[in-house]
């Protein structure tokens, strides 16, 4: 009888086991993170890709860094999320892959501000930043029951730290629709 109540705890056990989901039911396939892969309406990776791509491009070709006689310095200073947006944007990652590619294009140079904050400051220690880089992301959501019409704006601006003239700005726009 014990043995027989064994067997069968046993075999609950593993049928219970092997029910657990270890993070889906479909087979794993990698894709170049770069391709357009909308599986909703919402933000995602190929609307970071199409922000970034835009605004590094646009910034690239503005005359204070294409005609530049040195390599300007830049701070990446606050990238906000507008009031109402109800989803999570990642403004880090949309400040980093900026900041990556712009450095990858060796036209820039930049001032890691966070690290500068922290330190104990002693003048003339520091590079200054000739130029600092802000923007907010904005969103607006409508779903009518058939229809979901989601519409993204990201606006960047760079401003001139000794003038406080924007020198540059650029708004990069996507709208997304999805019928039922």
């Amino acid at each position: 009888m014990i043995v027989k109540k064994t067997v069968i705890a046993v075999g609950i056990v593993f049928a219970m086991v092997g029910c657990v989901s270890t993070g889906g039911s479909g087979k794993v396939v990698r894709v170049d993170p770069r391709d357009m892969q909308d599986t909703d309406a919402n933000y995602g990776a190929e609307d970071l890709h199409i922000f970034v791509q835009k605004m590094v491009s646009a910034m690239l070709q503005t005359p204070v860094i294409a005609s530049a006689s040195k390599k300007p310095y830049l701070a990446l200073g606050n990238i906000g999320v507008g009031v109402g947006v109800d989803e999570h944007i990642d403004t880090k990652l949309i400040k980093n892959s900026i900041r990556t590619n712009l450095i990858k294009s060796t036209r820039v140079n930049f001032i890691d501000s966070e690290y500068i904050d922290g330190l104990e400051k002693k003048e003339g220690k520091f590079i200054k930043k000739d130029y600092e880089l802000t923007g907010d992301v904005h969103s607006i959501k409508k779903d009518t029951g058939s229809t979901i019409d989601n519409f993204y704006a990201l606006t960047l601006k760079l401003t001139d730290v000794k003038t406080s003239v924007i020198v540059w700005s650029e708004e990069k726009e996507i709208r997304k629709i999805v019928n039922r």
